[in-house]
């Protein structure tokens, strides 16, 4: 028999060889698979592991992130929450004190000197309720609202101002609501802006330069530019008035499409008895406009939808126009039509009367800048309904009032002055009103006794006694008018009668009598005469009232200067006013508090459930990445001994030869 080569020989123990070693390689690399695993305790390290797992793994690493995030944000929101509750503690003390020092200073028992002196420490709780009110945590001003990196209190003048806007910073709480983790000084302090509504409709005359965004139209819903069919003697026209801005635009369109047909047409602005359209045609024509389908409103909107005969002058629906910031000082109206004409008016507020001069005004905008640039905590806004001006007091603590200046009638114009025929003894005494008595019936005989009825007396200066019953009055308009009945009833109308001060304001009472002195005093136990401002003795001949109509900011540091300033003047009826007060000041403070309380408690129930549902994520990342050891140990040790085998496989797989097989 011939010899086998001995290479020949050998193929079959390399082909085993190269089993064994493929075996051995795949043992090893899942041997070290193994290994990390144990070492790093993940049973998914990269997404070739596991793809399905790992995109889980993915979305769930995200997920606990954004919650552990969420959960820092609370933390930090529940921290700014207890500052919070802290600062109205303090609040809430400050205004115990203050409300018992009120009323330890009314009746018996007290004397001005005393009053004086606890004058002083009001005075101190106010400058400490300023500090708790611009109390910071966390470098946010708590009372600030929306804005918390400035000061949300100062001092301005006699007053307070605000500083702050909105309603708080709010917070993420993992849901759709967000809760607010600081407070506006509103919530917290009180109101903080008084507004005077102007009592006038502007009613603004319009141009070809009014935007038709500023017209409520006819239908007082706005104008829609679109398009609008006019029938001229029977021959339908299309005026596009899409692209149309203004006023002008629409005016010169239709004037031009009118004119197309008869060149005696005319488009003009009316703004005599209203602002609106006025449309000419020559004799033998006749227009009809109307909107095209029902999907335009544009001709009803302008107040054109309608017949226009010829021969005539034919005015559309009034427009409307609002009173805008560009709105031209010219083009404002007063009650009767007229254009109005700005001159002087004097605005105090701050403890200061300035005398401002609007005649030169051009426009809404140059009205609103010149009086906050007096920089006395006053602004002028565009009332919400776009019709009058407003002007707002945003000092807390210091009563505005607006008035004329030698004889002028701006304010009153404007509908601004807060002492006017108009304003409403309810206004008086910044809403307290005034002490009017009611009818007197004698329990007795059952009879009204009109002498008990009585409110005040004027005693003139020849002596003349003018008794005046205030019963019903609603306005300042019904005290001049029961005044001056009184004195024509007490046969001095001529001499003696009451009006609005000319410079200033107050009720002013001319005296003509011959005499010494016009006195004017309540009687029967009321205080009418006080609430009115007149009060008072006078050698002159006129005793112009103070003004009792200003407009004060009903805020806790409106209440505690009003209480210093009674303490200071030994103004027993004031101290207890401001003291009253000081209970509706302490109800909001406590109700601020609670509030504070309830986000508290969301913020805490929010990071309970946070936590809850960030561990139930993390639970489910962890059966799919976290490694099972027992399992793993069990299969590394299988694989060693897989491993051990293949090497001891090989080792006699290499002794081999072909001569092995065969036998």
């Amino acid at each position: 028999m011939a010899a086998i080569p001995s290479n020949l020989a050998r193929v079959p123990n390399l082909l085993a060889s190269q089993v064994v070693l493929s075996s051995i390689n795949s043992t090893s690399a899942r041997l070290l698979r193994s290994q990390s695993e144990l070492a790093s305790g993940l049973a998914v390290t990269r997404p070739s592991d596991d793809a399905v797992a790992s995109s889980g793994i993915s979305l769930l690493d995200e997920l606990v992130e954004r919650r552990t995030q969420r959960m820092r944000n609370l933390d930090h929101a529940d921290s700014v929450l207890g500052n919070l509750d802290g600062a109205l503690a303090s609040a809430n003390e400050l205004l115990l004190e203050a409300k018992g020092i009120g009323s330890s200073q009314i009746g018996i028992g007290s004397d001005e000197t005393t009053r004086r002196n606890q004058a002083k420490v009001i005075d101190s709780v106010i400058r400490s309720l300023l500090d708790v009110a611009n109390r910071e945590a966390m470098g946010m001003h708590l009372f600030g609202g929306d804005a918390v990196r400035n000061r949300p209190f100062e001092m301005l003048g006699s007053g307070v101002a605000y500083r702050g806007s909105g309603e708080g910073l709010a917070t993420d709480l993992g849901s759709a609501a967000k809760t607010p983790i600081t407070m506006a000084g509103t919530t917290a302090f009180g109101a903080l802006s008084a507004r005077v509504h102007g009592d006038r409709d502007l009613d603004p005359t319009m141009g070809d330069g009014t935007p038709l965004a500023d017209l409520r139209g006819a239908l007082g819903r706005g104008v829609t530019p679109g398009s609008i069919t006019v029938n001229i003697n029977a021959v339908d026209h299309t005026l596009d008035l899409t692209e149309a801005f203004n006023v002008g635009d629409v005016r010169s369109g239709l004037e031009q499409l009118l004119q197309s047909v008869d060149p005696g047409a005319s488009v003009t602005l009316d703004n005599v008895s209203g602002s609106s359209f006025s449309i000419a045609l020559s004799a033998g024509f006749t227009a009809t406009i109307s909107d095209p389908g029902t999907t335009s409103a544009t001709a009803a909107d302008l107040g054109l939808a309608g017949t226009f005969p010829g021969g005539t002058s034919t005015l559309g629906a009034d427009l409307d126009p609002r009173v805008t910031e560009m709105t031209a000082v010219t083009s404002l109206r007063d009650s009767g039509g007229a254009a109005l004409g700005l001159g002087t008016i004097r605005i105090t507020n701050a403890g200061q009367s300035r005398d401002i001069d609007l005649s030169t005004a051009q426009n809404v905008q140059d009205v609103m800048n010149a009086v906050e640039g007096l920089g006395i905590g006053v602004r002028v806004v565009i009332g919400d309904d776009g019709r009058r001006l407003d002007f707002l007091n945003e000092l807390s603590g210091s009563p505005m009032s607006i008035a004329e200046v030698s004889g002028g009638d701006t304010a009153t114009q404007l509908g601004v002055r807060t002492f006017a025929a108009t304003t409403e003894l309810a206004a008086f005494n910044d809403g307290l009103g005034v002490e009017i008595l009611p009818d007197y019936y004698n329990p007795v005989t059952g009879l009204r006794e009109p002498a008990k009825d009585v409110d005040f007396r004027i005693t003139a200066k020849d002596g003349t006694a003018i008794d005046v019953d205030l019963g019903g009055a609603l306005t300042v308009q019904d005290v001049l008018d029961r005044i001056n009945a009184a004195a024509a009833a007490a046969g001095v109308g001529a001499q003696v009668s009451a009006d609005l001060a000319a410079d200033g304001n107050g009720i002013a009472i001319t005296d003509l009598t011959a005499g010494t002195d016009t006195v004017v005093a309540s009687l029967n136990g009321s205080h009418t005469a006080e609430d009115l401002g007149i009060a008072g003795t006078t050698s002159s001949a006129t005793l112009v009232g103070a003004d009792s109509a200003t407009v004060a900011v009903g805020s806790v540091f409106s209440h505690l200067i009003a209480l210093r300033d009674a303490l200071d003047a030994n103004d027993e009826r004031g101290i207890g006013l401001a003291s009253e007060r000081l209970e509706q000041d302490l109800l909001r403070a406590t109700e601020a508090r609670a509030e504070a309380g309830v986000r508290s408690r969301r913020v805490l129930d929010a990071r309970d459930r946070e936590e809850d549902l960030r561990i139930q994520d993390m639970s489910l990342r962890s059966q799919l990445q976290d490694l099972d050891y027992t399992e793993a140990s069990v299969r590394f040790a299988s694989l060693q001994q897989q491993l051990q085998a293949g090497l001891a496989s090989a080792g006699r797989i290499g002794s081999l030869s072909l001569l092995d097989f065969l036998r």
